[in-house]
């Protein structure tokens, strides 16, 4: 075997579909269902950037920085492209999002993001003062937002689909509830893979777990924190609620640490989500801390019904930017830290070509922060909550 993936989400299915399309052999594997993890089960936005503030990356590393957030664009429309080209029916349409600001001062922020998105990148993004936020969300709340034209909206499963199909198509080989159990690297070169179904001999390794890595790379697992997110979807809405709500049908989210990110589906359904809480919880006990924040923002939803709701975790990293590189051999891409649907496909790619003997753009040859005494469980994920909470309420 070439290659052996860990994880079938979005970057281990990318990257299986553009291996095998250059003629390599590859062997995914998954723990659960292939697509169990957030692929199948994220909000479906589709936006460039990071979950780091753009101008303290830019100060930071001007170069990198530049670089990075420019991949961002290239990964949106990687995402549109491979819909496009592959003729994957996942209810994309690009719909352009609000980033929404809670309090003045975000404001203020936001009108300096769009001076620096629009001047060192070309983005369309504009200002929306409070006074005009009406023709775009129904809800008093918020004192202004910044709009993103370049982004889209999709069914995140129907995506992870048509995804498979293309690497199934092209000769990858996927394996369902098969974990990777250990990884050895062989005297000769390459490493020996254990599953509980046989040992896979392989040139090359590619760890691409995010939220739900585990102790099969302890390097890795210091370096990830999985957070719970979660998500409610109601019954659909008629067509004067649904526009009452937002009524331009953009992508929503706001500027808090406990963020909240609503949109609605292709069936007009609301879907919104949010981090419930930095530790353990019940789908129960976040659907109704969700329900109760949507009515907070569109009381006009009051009685709609939640139909499904639903959580997992995602991968954050310490200076909140994912990460591509090598430990030991093993080639590893995570870290998406909750934005992940176009940067999880373009770092699929981005690790499929490097393996195939490509380079690695020297802004992502970059140091990977560990979590000071974390080994297994995220032990200070309370205190960070209980400090991002503190943070929303002042």
């Amino acid at each position: 075997m070439d290659v052996v993936i860990v994880g079938g989400g979005y970057t281990g299915m990318m990257a299986a579909a553009r291996l095998a399309g250059r003629g390599r052999s590859v062997a995914l594997l998954e723990k659960n269902d292939l697509g169990w993890g957030a692929s199948s089960r994220n909000g479906g936005m589709v936006h460039p950037g990071f979950k780091a503030d753009l101008a303290t990356m830019l100060k930071r590393d001007p170069a990198g920085g530049r670089q990075r957030y420019q991949a961002t664009l290239e990964a949106f429309a990687l995402v549109e492209d491979t819909i496009r080209v592959n003729a994957i029916d996942c209810d994309y349409v690009r719909s352009g999002h609000l980033e929404l600001a809670e309090k003045a001062s975000q404001f203020h922020h936001l009108e300096e993001r769009a001076q620096l998105l629009t001047r060192q990148f070309g983005v369309s993004a504009r200002l929306i003062p409070r006074v005009e936020l009406a023709s775009e969300v129904g809800t008093s709340l918020y004192h202004g937002a910044l709009l993103f034209e370049q982004s889209g909206g999709l069914h995140p499963a129907k995506y992870f689909a048509g995804l498979m199909r293309v690497a199934r198509d092209g000769g990858a080989h996927l394996y369902d509830h098969t974990p990777a159990t250990g990884i050895e690297a062989r005297r000769r070169g390459g490493f020996k893979v254990s599953t509980p179904r046989g040992v896979i001999q392989t040139r090359d390794v590619l760890v691409a777990t995010n939220g739900y890595s585990d102790r099969l790379v302890p390097w890795l697992r210091r370096r990830v924190i999985p957070i719970g997110s979660y998500i409610i979807a109601t019954a659909s809405l008629p067509d004067d609620l649904a526009h009452s709500a937002i009524p331009k049908r953009r992508m929503l989210f706001d500027s808090k640490n406990f963020l909240h990110y609503w949109r609605l589906s292709a069936d007009n359904r609301m879907l919104f989500g949010g981090r419930a809480s930095f530790t353990p919880t019940t789908i129960a006990k976040a659907r109704d801390w969700l329900y109760a924040a949507m009515l907070q923002i569109h009381p006009q939803l009051a009685g709609v019904q939640v139909e499904h709701a639903w959580g997992g975790q995602v991968g954050f990293t310490v200076d909140r930017v994912p990460h591509i590189g090598r430990v030991k051999g093993i080639t590893y891409a995570l870290g998406y830290c909750g934005t992940g649907v176009a940067m999880s496909t373009y770092f699929g790619q981005l690790a499929a070509d490097w393996i195939a003997g490509g380079e690695l753009a020297a802004c992502w040859q970059r140091p990977f922060p560990a979590v000071p005494l974390y080994r297994e469980k995220p032990w200070f994920l309370p205190a960070v909550g209980w400090y991002y909470a503190a943070l929303d309420r002042l």
